[in-house]
């Protein structure tokens, strides 16, 4: 029989990914871009901020930085399918192999450990909650705010214009919406979400590992 424990352990992973799903919905469904670049940003978003976490930054902002690793990665993806014109595919799949090496550079070795460290879940333990209760509740408070951010942010002009870009790129230009730039800064906030994602796994599991990507597409996709 499945315990508390073990339950609330679900859940918590399952918000987690959660945050990855957003970050596919945006790139597979609003933009109609196959993107694989998310197997190489979660780890990612990981190693920056366990490395930033150990060398004695706050969480919150090793977090933010994550974020922003994350949203340079698929930027890079994105100027190489739009500049370059590199099949988008191809692009992100260049991309993911990459940030293989850009992760291991970052860590310096294959994992990194934050068992002793100060994490965005330390102050929240203070609290009167169960211990496994403890991440639910953070991650259950930022999942709510990245949900309300991205539908906010799908119905004002620029995401219209993102959707209308997914939709059909041909009229979006004889609108004279920037089909390019609306690839980048789609592709880039879809990784943003994704090394977020990697950040608050690395923190609610204790470490970070240059493998922890591996078949995270897969489960984005899943829902």
């Amino acid at each position: 029989m499945l315990s508390e424990i073990a339950l609330y352990g679900a859940i918590e992973t399952g918000l987690i990914y959660g945050l990855v799903a957003f970050g596919i919905y945006i790139s597979f469904r609003v933009l109609d871009f196959p993107d694989l670049t998310v197997d190489g940003s979660f780890p990612l978003g990981a190693a920056v901020a366990a490395m930033l976490i150990i060398a004695g930054w706050n969480p919150w902002i090793a977090t933010g930085a994550a974020i922003l690793a994350g949203m340079a990665a698929g930027a890079v993806t994105a100027l190489l399918n739009v500049k370059l014109k590199i099949l988008n595919l191809l692009a992100s799949i260049l991309t993911m192999i990459a940030l293989y090496s850009v992760n291991l550079r970052i860590m310096g070795r294959p994992n990194v450990a934050l068992l002793t460290e100060e994490t965005v879940l330390t102050p929240w333990y203070n609290l009167d909650l169960a211990y496994h209760h403890v991440p639910v509740l953070l991650f259950v408070i930022v999942v709510a705010i990245s949900l309300i951010l991205l539908w906010r942010f799908m119905k004002s002009e620029t995401g219209l214009a993102m959707r209308a870009t997914g939709a059909n790129p041909r009229m979006a230009r004889a609108q004279g919406i920037a089909t390019g730039a609306m690839i980048v800064l789609g592709v880039a906030l879809s990784n943003g979400l994704v090394g977020l994602a990697g950040a608050l796994f690395a923190q609610s599991q204790g470490a970070a590992d240059v493998t922890m990507g591996v078949g995270v597409i897969v489960i984005g996709l899943a829902p």
